[in-house]
């Protein structure tokens, strides 16, 4: 059977102070939903909010139409893996995952086919007598993984699972979990992370928090979407800033000439900028932001004069930093991915930003809506 999950206003106070406010959200069945944002925003609180960890101070939650807000964890059919592997020390692999079976009363046939069949999918079953602190921090988690399999619950919860692994072992246990979401399609999950990489590569939908210090009266969900959504349509400021590595960049214009599906804007030292964007609520004269991604901006042609900086030669690709000529020698430089590997600190050149390319956002950080992904 497939699951629902169901959030509705749901809010989480501390101290009088809202960490979390306004949260509307609904899972679809089988869906693997990433949270993430900065430091401090709330994700891992909403987490625990729904596995009943913590308290609502208000809103509800509901799975398959039925109000869980009140059940404690016990009662709400999910399955919890945490950071730390939390596993019993003195118990083998088997002992860790058939253990709340047993607690649930379950028979030992039911209880082998269930920890059998788990083993297999995570590649557990030559070592299933061994103890917690004979197998390596991929094992552990994997073990953590499966002890969560085993329940058939309704909905995973996943809380910065590959935190503690180093970085080969984070790539291959991600690759693992995407499979075992495939395998296991009927139930949804939820996964909380402070790592892109992981949410743009697991997510079917992304839900990006920002922190109380920057949404003022807002609600603590900035944007929900497909990865590339937010990644090509950003709804805001804080969600272009946040989503890409290497960030986008920013620059400050001003707004010179408005069409119906065109905005003309001027930037540093006066170079004109065109953005294919439906300029609402934006009038001439009006301050806005330009955003570009590392990998659009153009070098070597186009109306802007830049000097480099800085230039970082990683092999297949290269990162160049420009300050851009007439333009705020304060402000962060311009970042430009590019294969050439010609290019020096100190060299002047042209560069482009793209019409189709580039972002605008209105002065209270909206992004305007673009006509070209």
């Amino acid at each position: 059977m497939n699951h629902r999950v169901e959030l509705r206003q749901v809010r989480k106070d501390f101290n009088g102070t809202a960490v979390l406010s306004g949260i509307d959200l609904g899972l679809a069945p089988g869906e693997f939903c990433v949270f993430i944002g900065p430091s401090g925003c709330g994700k891992s609180t909403l987490l625990r909010l729904i596995a009943g960890l913590e308290d609502l101070s208000g809103g509800e939650i509901r799975i398959d139409d039925r109000i869980v807000s009140h059940l404690p964890p016990a009662e709400r059919d999910l399955a919890m893996v945490f950071q730390s592997y939390a596993l019993y020390p003195h118990m083998s692999v088997h002992e860790n995952m058939a253990f709340g079976l047993r607690h649930r009363k379950l028979g030992a046939v039911e209880i082998q086919r269930r920890v059998a069949e788990a083993s297999r999918i995570l590649h557990l079953e030559g070592l299933l007598q061994r103890k917690p602190r004979e197998l390596s921090g991929g094992q552990r988690q994997r073990v953590a993984i499966g002890r969560a399999i085993v329940r058939q619950p309704k909905l995973f919860l996943f809380d910065e699972p590959l935190s503690n692994l180093d970085a080969a072992l984070r790539v291959a246990t991600r690759l693992e979990i995407a499979k075992l979401h495939r395998e296991l399609g009927s139930a949804s999950t939820v996964y909380v992370t402070h790592d892109q990489v992981e949410a743009m590569t697991l997510a079917d939908r992304i839900v990006l928090l920002r922190p109380a210090a920057d949404r003022g009266d807002a609600p603590s969900i900035a944007q929900v979407g497909t990865p590339l959504e937010l990644y090509h349509r950003p709804a805001n400021r804080f969600v272009a800033g946040f989503i890409g590595s290497p960030a986008m960049n920013f620059l400050p214009a001003e707004v010179s000439v408005i069409e119906d599906t065109v905005l003309h804007a001027r930037g540093a030292g006066g170079v004109g900028w065109t953005a294919r964007v439906r300029p609402e609520g934006i009038a001439a004269g009006m301050p806005v932001t330009l955003g570009i991604r590392p990998e659009h901006l153009r070098l070597g042609e186009g109306p802007g004069r830049a000097r480099i900086v800085h230039v970082e030669n990683l092999g297949e690709h290269a990162y160049v930093y420009l300050r851009p000529e007439g333009g705020d020698e304060t402000a962060p430089p311009l970042l430009a991915k590019t294969a050439r590997e010609d290019l020096n600190i100190g060299d002047a050149l042209a560069f482009m930003l793209p019409p189709e390319a580039l972002h605008c956002f209105a002065p209270d950080g909206r992004a305007l809506p673009r006509l070209a992904a």
